[in-house]
This record gives structure tokens, C-alpha cells and sequence, in this order.
């Protein structure tokens, strides 16, 4: 949609908040001609205005005309496609939450009853006008042409779930890792914000990670990068555990699976009573995190997912101990470990920004 001085242009326009043509040619170094040139078109599209004149210096002379970002010139469709919900938001360009949907998903869903609860819970959103694109996370692998490759929770495997919706809706669809989408909101909004190096570990039913570096998701060489439930933490009892299906030996250890299988309680019940017959499951949560740091050099491990948020404080301690026998100090003494900051429709939030980068190259 837009050239790479386009980009830099809207970005500026969007970072200063108000801010005149010959202020951008002069922060750009883009002559003003070009400048004006491509504020017309950016006025064109719907993505600035003109908002009045700047006040007069001391030297007096034309007051220069100002710009702004029209965040509401486009919306967005952000969406989690979880192993039993499905969470859905849509956003302006700046991210702003203007509606969600939830949904509950039935057990036993095949590729084609997915599908229909996807378009079930999206359609509401696609009423509004303008929309830019959507942006899906899915709790599994995706490959470099954002092909499914595999969502263990539905035994899907090789879903062009992007074509499908693209026919349907006739807009751009981005389908990502939920983890990666997670950590991508909290390094844009979140708890990962300022940091070079992200980490995110999300614990809910499974558990997953995503890794995001200078900005941009770390995916590996096809896409399936942060696979972290599949950790080994002590090959000679893992070595003779056959993991459920779907599910990694470090979740046989510690996950919702894992503490409904072991417990047959809720988790809030376990953690609240039977917190001793936790540990040592934490105590693999922490060798495997602490393999992590010592891999990865990240600037903070952010602990999320419906177990590790509501969690935190119980998980944390017990982790950040064994941590902390493990990782040589010098690497340690720089990484934080923090609670992510977006409670709610976090892997959603993140769709909606990987969108507004990948469609307009904006941050």
C-alpha cells in the first residue's frame, strides 16, 4: 500500500503527534517537494490531517501548517484462536480497543467446525468499514508462507487457513504463532516495552513461548521457533515418558494438562492447597527457563498465560531459586523476570499490530 518513504513519512507524522511538512523534510532529510508530494497522498488516503497553523515564532514570517495521524482512517480485526475459546478485538491504528468478542468453543472441533466458529465471531467486526486487515494468532506452528502446519488442540495439520479467509473476506490475512502475536503486544505495549531482547513464556493449558528481537518475532528458519513445551528437563526420567498427544514433555511436568491429569482439582484449588506438591514441577519450569537465558540472552522473561498471570507471585519464587543456581551470574545480573501487563486479549492485541506493521510498516 505504501512505498518506504511513504512509511517514514506516516511513522514520523504518527510519532510527533503535530508536526509541520518542513519539520518532516528537515528530521527526514526528504526534500520538501517530495515531502508535500507524499503528505497529499497520505491526506488522500485518509491517513493525516491538517489540523491548523502553527503558532509564529519570533521571527515571524507564514505559519507553517500542521499534521496529524488519523488513527481512525483504517480498522483492524485482531484475533486468539485458543484450544477451548476464541477472543477477537477490533482496533483503530494506534492499537485503541474499539469492540471484542469472546466465544466459548465446543469440544471435539474438526478443521471445518473451527472455520465456521472463526467466521462466527469475525463477522461482527467486518460490519465496520475501512478495515486494513486481520491478524490471527493460532496455537501452533505456521511456516514461512504462513501456512498452518499444525494445531495439536484440533489434530489439524496443513490448513491454508489464510487463503480460505482471504477468498471469503477479500482482506489481508497474517496468521502467526499465539505466543509469538502475545509477545509481540507486550513489547510493543506491554511489559516488554524498551527491551531489545523479549522472551515471553505463556502457561494456560499448554504452554508456549515466543521470542522477539529488535522489534521483530524471532520465528527460526520455517516458522516454529519456541516450541518451549517440548523442553527436556531430566532425560533419564523423560526418556521413558511418551508424552500426551500434542503435548511436550516440560507441559507432562507443569501445565494445565499436566496439574488436571496429576490433581484432578482447578488450578486456583492446587496452587492455594497443595502448594509443596507443586514444586517440583516448578523446579522443571525453572531448569527450562533458565536453559532459555542461557541460550537466548534476553533483556526480560515475561511469565503470562492464564496460569502464569494469575500465578505470578506463586510461580515466580520458586522458579527464579533454581534460576539462580543455574545461570552464571554474570548473564543473570542483566535479565528481568516480569508478569506480562496486558491481561486480556493480549494474542489479539498483537494480531491487530502485526497487521498495522505488515500492512503499513508502522511501530
Amino acid at each position: 500500500m505504501l512505498g518506504e518513504v511513504e512509511r517514514r513519512i506516516l511513522q514520523t507524522i504518527k510519532d510527533r503527534g503535530q508536526i509541520s511538512r518542513v519539520e518532516i523534510s528537515k528530521i527526514l532529510n526528504i526534500s520538501k517537494p517530495v515531502v508535500s508530494q507524499v503528505v497529499s497522498k497520505l491526506i488522500d488516503l485518509g491517513f493525516v490531517k491538517e489540523i491548523g497553523k502553527k503558532e509564529s515564532s519570533s521571527k515571524g514570517g507564514r505559519r507553517p501548517i500542521l499534521l496529524s495521524f488519523v488513527s481512525e482512517s483504517r480498522y483492524v480485526v485482531g484475533m486468539d484462536i485458543g484450544g477451548t475459546k476464541i477472543d477477537a478485538v477490533l482496533t483503530d491504528l494506534a492499537g485503541n480497543i474499539l469492540k471484542k468478542e469472546h466465544v466459548v468453543l465446543p469440544s471435539n472441533l474438526n478443521k471445518e467446525k473451527l472455520l465456521e466458529e472463526i467466521k462466527r465471531v469475525m463477522d461482527p467486526l467486518l460490519k465496520y468499514d475501512k478495515i486494513l486487515g486481520i491478524g490471527i494468532g493460532i496455537p501452533g506452528t505456521v511456516d514461512e508462507n504462513q501456512l498452518i502446519k499444525r494445531i495439536p488442540a484440533f489434530g489439524i495439520t496443513n490448513w491454508d487457513l489464510k487463503k480460505e479467509l482471504e477468498n471469503s473476506t477479500g482482506y489481508p490475512v497474517f496468521i502467526e504463532n499465539n505466543a509469538n502475536l502475545d509477545a509481540f503486544a507486550e513489547t510493543r505495549v506491554g511489559a516488554g516495552k524498551g527491551f531489545k531482547c523479549v522472551f515471553l513464556i505463556s502457561i494456560g493449558w499448554g504452554i508456549g513461548s515466543g521470542i522477539v528481537y529488535e522489534g521483530k518475532i524471532f520465528r527460526g528458519a520455517r516458522g516454529k521457533a519456541g516450541e518451549f513445551g517440548h523442553m527436556i528437563t531430566d532425560w533419564t526420567m523423560d526418556k521413558t515418558v511418551v508424552p500426551e498427544k500434542g503435548f511436550g514433555h516440560l507441559e507432562e511436568w507443569f501445565s494445565g494438562y499436566s496439574l488436571k491429569k496429576k490433581f484432578g482439582k482447578t488450578v486456583e484449588t492446587v496452587f492455594d492447597r497443595s502448594p509443596e506438591e507443586l514444586r517440583k514441577s516448578l523446579e522443571h519450569l525453572g531448569v527450562a527457563i533458565a536453559n532459555a537465558m542461557v541460550i537466548l540472552d534476553p533483556d526480560v522473561v515475561i511469565i503470562k498465560g492464564g496460569i502464569g498471570f494469575h500465578q505470578f507471585d506463586k510461580i515466580t519464587p520458586i522458579v527464579k531459586s533454581i534460576v539462580e543456581q543455574i545461570v552464571p551470574k554474570d548473564i543473570l545480573e542483566d535479565v528481568v523476570i516480569k508478569r506480562g501487563e496486558i491481561e486480556e486479549y493480549g494474542v489479539a492485541i498483537g494480531g491487530a499490530l502485526y497487521v498495522i506493521e505488515n500492512a503499513l510498516g508502522l511501530k
